[in-house]
């Protein structure tokens, strides 16, 4: 038996299978581009990556019988019990270490494609829902917006505040009357609200909840200890550097944020970066919202968008960062041409959806809060409210275009 014959071969067909995987992905990938940021690296469900894998494995199996399979099984050596052993174990140990390897990667975070398959979709919700409260574009602009106030961490006497990471229970906040005049900039702008879950404290997963919390205006601030006030103003520090980090659309672009929805009323112009969607961190949320998408465009305030299992994420210290969700009524409306396209808001029953062209789709662990903290911005409905009343302008333009004419 030549084995460095076999080697040879066996290198060949795993260069072949790594090429083919390779070619087969990029194909996938062309047609579809937010693959990358809903597939983890080892999602061997996907014929592309195990391809390339094994391929990767044949060549380096080859590669081993080529450097060590001729001393090892050498005709004319001698034969002993030992290299025998030696002969069935070496194979088998390289196949299963290799096993192992792809067994570990597949079942951590580089394998998982949950997370950011839910993610990419949440992505585009206020495209949708800023395209028919306005009329102005298309709702089928991708991206990440979130942008409205929702769920509400709860503390009581007794309660134990999970770790870091963990998820605790929540409840709603109240919505202090007379508060929304009507003649705010943002509600002169848009005198009806995007989306359901862009207002109150209402999670928007069911039509119960937006019944009994869907109000414009400020939410009642829940009293907080004096270790908590401590903890939330180093929070606070901490979310205002990212404002000087990226002052501008185009400082925004620069660092890896992408345009995710127009300019809404209310809510600002969403910039989302993926990669920051997996985890909570005051200093790098995952959008930043800007008063219009020109590259000198301003920041007005910050986006967590956070995919978080089980519930709200801890999210910052205290009771009044209301986090939300966009399950009403189904959910959004998805195309199905593939990607993440959103075509259609929550409002949309599943009959409008499928005239579309698209599916509704709740998206159930995707979470979000904003934090109006950047300068000049400080939203008089609070700093965590899913609307800022003094964001005004015109769908599509700037919060400092006039306001569209009212139909």
């Amino acid at each position: 038996m030549d084995v460095r014959k076999i080697g040879i071969w066996m290198v060949v067909v795993g260069g072949a299978a790594m090429s083919t995987g390779l070619i087969a992905d990029a194909v996938r990938h062309a047609d579809d581009p937010t693959l990358a940021a809903r597939e983890g690296v080892f999602d061997f469900s996907n014929f592309s990556h195990a391809l390339f894998f094994g391929g990767i494995c044949v060549a380096l199996l080859g590669v081993l019988a080529i450097l060590f399979g001729e001393p090892l099984y050498r005709p004319s050596a001698r034969v002993t019990v030992g290299r025998r052993l030696l002969q069935v174990a070496a194979p088998l140990a390289a196949v299963l270490l290799i096993a192992g390897c792809a067994a570990s990667f597949s079942d951590s975070t580089l394998g998982d494609p949950t997370a950011t398959e839910v993610v990419v979709a949440a992505g585009t919700e206020a495209a949708a829902t800023e395209g028919h409260a306005h009329g102005e574009e298309e709702a089928t602009t991708e991206g990440a917006a979130d942008g409205e106030e929702g769920h509400g961490h709860a503390e009581g006497e007794g309660e134990e505040t999970p770790a870091a990471g963990e998820t605790k229970q929540t409840s709603h906040g109240e919505i202090l009357a007379g508060t929304a005049t009507g003649d705010s900039p943002c509600e002169i702008a848009s005198p009806t609200p995007a989306s359901p879950g862009q207002i109150g404290t209402g999670e928007a997963g069911s039509e119960a909840e937006i019944g009994e919390h869907g109000a414009r205006g400020m939410v009642k601030q829940e009293p907080i200890t004096k270790e908590q006030r401590e903890a939330l103003e180093a929070e606070m520090a901490q979310a205002r550097t990212v404002i000087d980090a990226y002052p501008t659309v185009a400082a925004a672009e620069a660092a890896g944020y992408r345009r995710s929805t127009p300019y809404v009323p209310c809510i600002g112009a969403h910039y989302t970066n993926i990669a920051l969607v997996s985890r909570f961190d005051t200093t790098k949320p995952s959008e930043l919202l800007f008063d219009g998408t020109n590259p000198d465009s301003q920041i007005v305030g910050l986006s967590y968008l956070v995919y978080n299992r089980g519930g709200a994420p801890e999210g910052f210290t205290g009771p009044n960062d209301h986090w939300h969700q966009h399950n009403a009524n189904g959910g959004l409306c998805f195309s199905n041409g593939g990607g993440a396209t959103v075509i259609g808001g929550e409002e949309l029953t599943e009959a409008e959806c499928e005239d579309r062209g698209g599916t509704k789709r709740e998206l159930t662990d995707i979470w979000m809060a904003h934090a109006w903290v950047a300068p000049g911005f400080e939203c008089s409905w609070g700093v965590f409210a899913g609307e800022c009343p003094e964001l005004g302008g015109r769908a599509g333009g700037t919060a400092w275009d006039e306001p569209a004419p009212a139909n």
